[in-house]
């Protein structure tokens, strides 16, 4: 069961699929996450949401107070939609689509901060969701016509007349082949390539009065390139997909992979022409996969969605769900940077540490995150305004409020019962570790008294609060 729970936790987000993994097996299990829907719907509150080009410009013309007003439900919105997906996330018997959807939205970057439409960033989840398993290659072409990836990267003011790089230069630099690849030149004639591609109701197209169509030098090849060129030469490349199975092994096996590993899963990513299912399905029957438990520092929503599954407790409202990323530094639907999250040791700042064993403690002790006050501002769209319930910020929880962990009573002393949490949480207990675990929950443990519950939860409290809990 060891394996199955960490397994469990690199194809989703928590141990929820432990048992269906163990069951069936990994590899039927990997079956059934690609089999999985393309997409989910709409949410009820996004139904008002300014969609087209037209209503993007009626915003403008608004005076200050519809704006600002229009400003506030868009930042609702947006918190809704970060309260949906997470949701989603937790209940999903087969979550990897939302894992990979996750690893899209931190690679092909866009940030509701500066976009400021709420639709659009629904649009490109989406987009990911639906290009969860499929071809690295066809996603980028479709990026680039992303409503919200052109006002990211200001491509709206790119035109013939007055280039604006951004998006080429972060489409070789960042998306594609990496530092060291590519020259300026490829950066100003690949901003030549997208000048004038726009936003529009459905995607971006180009504006003829705005485009160039020059002969331009892109990659070595001349040629009136568009935005389809590009991405066809770019992937022609030598190069091509090592920087994107540097993040995708960092993001499931280690945050620190060796150069061997790297080009071992950049030649078959190369031989797949660049599709994501042979590398998910080369990764659950790789070795080294299973030999990299504690490789990895939890992400936020790693951490949270672990903890949270072991309390049988459902997603908090939205009240606390946001302060709880913006403590942690991962705003859903507004990365920090185009290049995204780091990862790695940047989650684990002494701040950041003492917020989650905070959260370990409140609901250790019995008490949902109702109840854990964050010591941060809510986010500058909430302050001073009346909430909306259609953005689930005052969304009541309806299920289980009160934290209770579960755990096999047929389990007669406090070693096996060690070693079934150890198992779930940590993985790898070092001795003083189990010096420790054996005086918190002492050698007369019975799990037949009344106080049983709470000895557990002490120690369940002291994994979760090991620096092991960290790791996955």
């Amino acid at each position: 069961m060891k394996a199955a729970n960490f397994i469990s936790q690199r194809l989703g987000f928590s141990n929820a699929q432990a048992a269906a993994i163990q069951q069936m097996g990994v590899v039927p299990f990997l079956k059934k996450s690609f089999e999985g829907p393309l997409s989910i719907s709409t949410p009820k509150f996004m139904e008002d949401a300014p969609k087209t080009r037209g209503e993007y410009r009626d915003l403008r013309k608004m005076d200050e107070l519809a704006k600002k007003k229009a400003i506030v439900t868009e930042n609702l919105r947006v918190a809704g939609l970060s309260h949906a997906w997470v949701e989603n996330m937790h209940t999903n018997a087969f979550p990897l689509r939302e894992k990979m959807t996750f690893f899209w939205h931190n690679h092909f970057v866009s940030s509701f901060k500066k976009t400021k439409i709420s639709w659009a960033m629904w649009q490109q989840n989406q987009l990911f969701r639906t290009f969860a398993f499929g071809n690295y290659r066809e996603l980028t072409r479709q990026i680039l016509t992303d409503n919200a990836m052109i006002v990211y990267l200001d491509n709206t003011q790119n035109r013939a007349k007055a280039p604006n790089e951004n998006l080429s230069r972060e489409l070789l630099e960042l998306f594609t082949l990496g530092v060291g690849n590519y020259t300026e030149i490829d950066i100003k004639e690949g901003a030549r390539a997208l000048a004038g591609l726009n936003i529009d109701d459905e995607k971006a197209r180009y504006y003829p009065i705005l485009e160039d169509n020059g002969e331009k030098h892109y990659l070595g090849k001349k040629g009136n390139w568009k935005a389809d060129d590009l991405v066809r030469l770019i992937f022609e490349h030598p190069r091509a997909g090592r920087r994107l199975m540097e993040k995708f092994l960092k993001f499931f096996m280690t945050d620190n992979p060796s150069v061997q590993l790297i080009e071992d899963y950049t030649s078959a990513f190369r031989k797949a022409d660049f599709e994501i299912k042979p590398m998910l399905e080369k990764l659950v029957n790789d070795d080294r996969f299973l030999k990299s438990q504690g490789d990895k520092i939890k992400d936020p929503l790693s951490f949270l969605l672990t903890t949270l599954h072991e309390f049988n407790m459902d997603i908090p409202r939205a009240r606390q769900l946001v302060p709880y990323f913006r403590a942690q530094d991962m705003v859903l639907f507004s990365p920090p940077n185009v290049k995204g999250w780091d990862g790695g040791t940047t989650w684990l700042s002494s701040q950041k540490l003492l917020h989650r064993c905070g959260i370990v403690a409140t609901l250790a002790s019995g008490k949902s995150l109702e109840n854990f006050k964050f010591k941060l501002q809510q986010m500058d769209a909430m302050e001073d305004m009346e909430m909306s319930d259609s953005a689930q910020l005052n969304k009541p929880n309806t299920g289980q409020k009160t934290p209770i962990l579960t755990w096999d009573k047929s389990l007669i002393n406090n070693k096996l019962i060690i070693q079934n949490f150890s198992e779930r949480l940590i993985f790898n207990v070092s001795k003083d570790m189990q010096t420790d675990m054996e005086q918190v929950l002492k050698y007369d443990f019975n799990p037949s008294e009344m106080n049983a519950q709470q000895a557990v939860a002490r120690l369940v409290e002291y994994l979760m609060k090991a620096p092991e809990y960290q790791l996955i």
